[in-house]
């Protein structure tokens, strides 16, 4: 039986870490990336955080991609500084360097790209803003039919 393919679009919110960690466990996926968009974060501390908990999980062919799409509405400082807390706790820093690739293409540029080649319908599973979604489908609105579901 194929594994599901699963791209993940999500922002940097702390709860959103857990959503990674819980993905990297799921033995019937086939994850494709990790997009972030810059909504209830600051974009450079939660993309290496993303990259550093990737690597901590053995996980790091998993590639990750900054999008450069903001969300409407993105959240207070308050929330949105946590991300660098994240990006500071120390198990995360142990190693002192970083595996995990970054895309260096926007993010919605990266989905269509990760998309079109595709062999098969892809699940996109969203825990942060669509902007990233609707900007791809902007892009190249042709994708939409390598879209299997959003979750």
């Amino acid at each position: 039986m194929s594994k599901k393919l699963v791209l993940m679009n999500r922002d940097g919110a702390v709860d959103d870490y857990l959503s990674v960690v819980l993905l990297m466990t799921m033995e019937e996926v086939e994850t494709l990336g990790v997009i972030l968009t810059p909504a209830d974060c600051y974009i450079q501390p939660a993309v290496s955080a993303t990259r550093k908990i990737l690597d901590l999980m053995g996980r790091s062919e998993v590639p990750v991609a900054a999008s450069t799409v903001r969300g409407l509405n993105p959240f207070p400082v308050l929330f949105r500084r946590e991300s660098f807390a994240v990006d500071r706790l120390p198990i995360l820093n142990e190693k002192g360097t970083i595996d995990t690739p970054l895309i260096s293409e926007p993010g919605q540029n990266f989905m269509v790209r990760v998309l079109q080649d595709a062999a098969e319908p892809v699940t996109l599973m969203v825990t942060g803003p669509l902007t990233t979604v609707a900007q791809a489908l902007d892009i190249a609105p042709e994708i939409e039919s390598k879209i299997q579901e959003i979750v």
